[in-house]
């Protein structure tokens, strides 16, 4: 991701000296200097550090401790334990045993797996902790969080062996038909590698049984300073933390026979591979290629160039795929390909193509055309200055926020640069050389560039399909003969069709006026009332430089529509935005809208209908023209309504073969209480639905601006916005006719329900735990339920998770809702062994009792409130907040004031949680779902 230090000036002198160079650095590969605002340091020990100041968000820090260690590294007798041993990271160090580490955190507003976090890989293992900087102490003692994990974990045979489940409860998370089809497709991947018997999460066998030496063996042998390096990238005095990373890494020692730190590579056979898999589970047949090359680190100005030509390539083709997916009777249902790093060593062209049931030739033959079309001629000039255009727009959006860039963009820069040695020069630099790349690009140079990723050699092609198809799959010659078929045809070139329209709108609207404006001085809004009954409410931020949002709705949706029409009404927002607008086709529509940075939605949900979207400052204007017309101009495409009940259609082929899809279409039904409008769509109504119909409706729910009230939120000034919102949003139609939304009682079930669904092979369980009922809602009830929920989260994981390693984790969510009547739910979802079921849902019961009768510790209520605090003070910070914060403000039509967090945080007690769990944890509203295997 490109990053931001320099001012425009130092942009222009660079764009200079880039644009007459250009060509030499493509012959000559220079490397790139990296970015002069991060500081990088290595230790005597050879342990390496990266410091940056960033502002983004403010008085905060992100640390990652970054080892060049992963599962490539292990003997066969340690498969999975890099992944343990990062688990062991949270569960005793020197200075905190057990589980203090955690607790400690969480008390401080680091939420456990949502900030503090970690992963293993094959080359790489990485844990990261966002913190504070207000708070000395707890910055100080992260700093020393990061210091026990790279050398001081405890590793006490207890704590190894508590593990265990934990880790064998992840694995079965992971179980299902991804996993079976990986199993089986990842050796021919990795051309039989070690890579293929290194996956980070182990076998069974060795994270039961492993011996104790064996994880402590790893982690002396491999966490050792000169694999090691800690960023600190945030709100800092850079030089204060460079001097406690001396003194506080400088101590670090390796083995005084440290292994050689080896790196295992995937060899290019020069052979070609075919594999078919089935699978009960899959829904449809596909073919995935993969053309393997040697990969390449970006280091250099020609590494930058492949990058730019990688991604043009990959931009144009999923046009030209989509294009011909779009198609009427489309001989696939979707189809791609790309070209980019892989595994290891190895870059390559990737490439997929889903089938339509019994098309199975006509659609490897159609996809295997598109991409040999592109092999024989290339791409069009028209095509290559579009994808160029949309590049450079999205550099130059990105470089206008350099200063707004997030730390986490920055650290996963420099992560990058530790591990793989990928150059990371700094936003200014980046963004020039791109440009001067870009405009030196030629079609010719271009073309002549991407002819080297069709090789005909290292090519892999694996077929995966339904157990059903298994005995009429086509063979590997059959395949190969159907492709070389579609190779050797006669192939026209690509026809680009320009688009006729150069503008939105033939003529602008006839603007309407302003009739009151009213200041929210405590939000910082102005709210204005145009002459049509609209409603806008403004308000200006500087979170982003170039970031305007904003979203626009009146209530009523399809609460406002009759049953009978209520499932063309379902898919009325999707067929519209499917279909373009006006006269334009969405792929017209696209093209027309090249380089702009917009992106306007419309929707009809049960309670309001509207149109939501963004843009960049000086596009504003065009989102505005796109939000008139999807109001006065919105249509139909015959086409697309087709594909999109095609799909629909094969959606149901293979529903109630995959458990996962079974136990959630039957969990939604019991939530929905079995109502038709809560429910997916039967497949018998498919023929039934009518786009002229749908249509209708969407022009109806959208025929009275009169209703509806448009929040703007981002970096704008309120009186030049004034001009364009009275043109476009003040032209538009009203009736006044002030509807609202209507009850329809679509709540969630009454009394106790019990469901059992039996489906799938695999020993895992999913279980689901709601409670539910109706409230007169206000916002100190919901915030309690929210609360409750949370602590409730914490008690579970401690209690299902930590004490009896039944699940690896576990989810508890508050649901309340205010329109259209007081609603709420408590959802309890965890994944678990079969034989387990029963005795964890006993332990759930369990804490929610304890809720009831002897209360809520105060140290859970503390870690909640933290972590609350600190994810709604960044928050704060966003657009999209406030954007949500007003919009949902406005729906249940409450006042507009300034949200006092400390306030409500302060009405948040151990004594009202117990109430709040008293009354609304009451098991008169119960549902009980579980998935089980077929064999349990």
């Amino acid at each position: 991701m490109i990053k931001f230090c320099c001012s425009i000036a130092a942009w222009g002198i660079l764009l200079s000296a880039f644009t007459g160079s250009i060509a030499h650095a493509q012959q000559t590969g220079e490397t790139v200097p990296m970015d002069p605002e991060v500081t990088i340091g290595k230790l005597p020990n050879g342990f390496t550090y990266y410091i940056r100041k960033n502002t983004t968000p403010e008085k905060r820090a992100v640390m990652y401790l970054v080892n060049k260690a992963g599962s490539i590294l292990e003997t066969d007798e340690q498969r999975g334990l890099a992944h343990f041993l990062e688990h062991m990271a949270f569960n005793g160090t020197t200075h905190y045993p057990k589980n203090e580490l955690v607790n400690y955190l969480q008390k401080s507003g680091v939420r456990f797996g949502a900030d503090l976090n970690a992963y293993t890989g094959f080359d790489e293992t990485v844990y990261q902790l966002p913190v504070s900087v207000e708070d000395k102490t707890v910055f100080r003692n992260a700093m020393q969080i990061m210091r026990d994990w790279a050398q001081e974990l405890t590793l006490s045979d207890e704590e190894i062996d508590n593990e265990r489940g934990v880790i064998l409860e992840e694995k079965r998370q992971r179980l299902g038909s991804a996993q079976r089809i990986q199993d089986k497709v990842m050796p021919l991947s990795v051309n039989q590698s070690l890579y293929a018997s290194r996956l980070p999460i182990g076998t069974e066998e060795v994270l039961k049984n492993f011996k104790h030496e064996q994880i402590r063996a790893f982690y002396k042998d491999w966490y050792r300073p000169d694999l090691q390096a800690l960023i600190v990238v945030g709100d800092v005095n850079v030089a204060q933390i460079e001097k406690s990373i001396r003194a506080m890494f400088a101590d670090l020692r390796s083995p005084a026979q440290p292994k050689e730190r080896k790196y295992t590579t995937i060899p290019l056979t020069g052979k070609n591979q075919f594999l078919a898999v089935t699978d009960a589970e899959v829904a449809t047949t596909r073919l995935e290629l993969t053309i393997k090359q040697p990969g390449a680190t970006i280091k250099t100005k020609t590494d930058f160039s492949n990058i730019l030509i990688q991604s043009l390539f990959n931009s144009m083709v999923s046009d030209r795929m989509n294009e011909v997916a779009r198609q009427k009777n489309a001989p696939f249902l979707s189809g791609g390909a790309g070209f980019g790093k892989m595994m290891a060593n190895l870059s390559g062209l990737s490439g997929r193509v889903v089938l339509k049931p019994g098309e199975t030739e006509k659609g490897i033959k159609a996809w295997w055309t598109e991409i040999q079309r592109i092999k024989k001629y290339g791409f069009t000039e028209g095509e290559l200055q579009r994808a160029k255009t949309s590049f450079l727009s999205n550099v130059s959006l990105s470089y206008k926020e350099r200063d707004k860039t997030p730390s986490e963009s920055y650290v996963r820069e420099y992560v990058k640069h530790f591990l793989e040695g990928e150059a990371s020069p700094g936003s200014a630099y980046e963004t020039a050389l791109y440009k001067a790349i870009t405009d030196t690009l030629t079609l010719k140079g271009f073309n002549a560039v991407i002819q080297s990723y069709f090789k005909d050699t290292d090519r892999d092609l694996i077929l995966v399909a339904n157990d059903k198809q298994k005995d009429s799959l086509p063979s590997e010659a059959t395949v190969l003969q159907w492709m070389n078929e579609a190779a050797t045809a006669s192939i026209a070139a690509y026809e680009d069709k320009k688009v006729l329209r150069t503008t939105l709108l033939d003529s602008a609207p006839q603007p309407g006026t302003i009739i009151s404006e009213k200041v929210i001085k405590d939000l910082g809004i102005t709210s204005l009332e145009l002459s049509n009954g609209l409603k806008v409410l403004l308000k200006p931020t500087s979170f982003k430089k170039d970031e305007i949002l904003f979203n626009g709705f009146s209530r009523g949706g399809l609460s406002q529509v009759s049953d009978a029409d209520f499932y063309n009404a379902s898919i009325a927002a999707s067929l519209v935005s499917a279909s373009g607008v006006s006269d334009m086709t969405q792929a017209e529509l696209r093209k027309l809208l090249t380089g702009k940075n917009v992106s306007v939605s419309p929707f009809i949900s049960e309670t309001s209908e509207g149109i939501s979207g963004g843009a960049a400052d000086e596009d504003l204007e065009t989102a505005l023209q796109l939000v008139y017309l999807y109001f006065t101009s919105p249509r139909k495409d015959p086409v697309m309504f087709s594909n999109m009940i095609e799909q629909a259609r094969l959606s149901y082929a293979n529903a109630n073969k995959a458990p996962r899809q079974l136990y959630s279409d039957t969990l939604n039904a019991v939530m929905a209480n079995y109502h038709f409008r809560k429910m997916q769509l039967p497949e018998q109504q498919l023929n039934l639905l009518d786009a002229d119909q749908a249509l209708a409706i969407y022009k109806n729910r959208f025929a009275d601006a009169a209703g509806f009230t448009f929040t703007f939120v981002g970096n704008f000034n309120t009186d030049s916005i004034k001009p364009l919102l009275v043109r476009y949003l003040g032209s538009l139609p009203a009736l006044h006719k002030q509807e609202n939304v209507k009850d329809l009682q679509l709540n969630y079930p009454q009394g106790r329900v019990v469901k059992k669904v039996v489906a799938g092979k695999e020993p895992q369980a999913i279980v689901t735990l709601a409670f539910s009922g109706s409230f007169p809602y206000d916002i100190t009830t919901s915030d309690q339920m929210k609360a409750l929920a949370g602590v409730l989260n914490i008690r579970l994981t401690e209690r299902l998770r930590e004490q009896e390693a039944g699940v690896y984790s576990v989810n508890v969510n508050a649901n309340t809702r205010k329109v259209p009547s007081g609603e709420y739910m408590f959802g309890i979802n965890f994944i678990c062994d079969p034989r387990n079921v029963e005795t964890l849902i006993l332990s759930v019961n369990s804490e929610i009792m304890k809720l009831k009768t002897t209360g809520v510790a105060e140290d859970d209520v503390v870690k909640y409130k933290a972590g609350y605090k600190s994810s709604v003070e960044r928050a704060f910070k966003e657009n999209g907040f406030w954007l949500n914060y007003i919009a949902s403000t406005l729906l249940n039509q409450e006042p507009l004031q300034q949200p006092d967090i400390k306030d409500r945080l302060q009405q948040i007690t151990p004594e009202t949680l117990q109430q709040t769990a008293v009354k609304y944890f009451n098991n008169a509203n119960y549902i009980r779902a579980v998935l089980v295997p077929e064999s349990n």
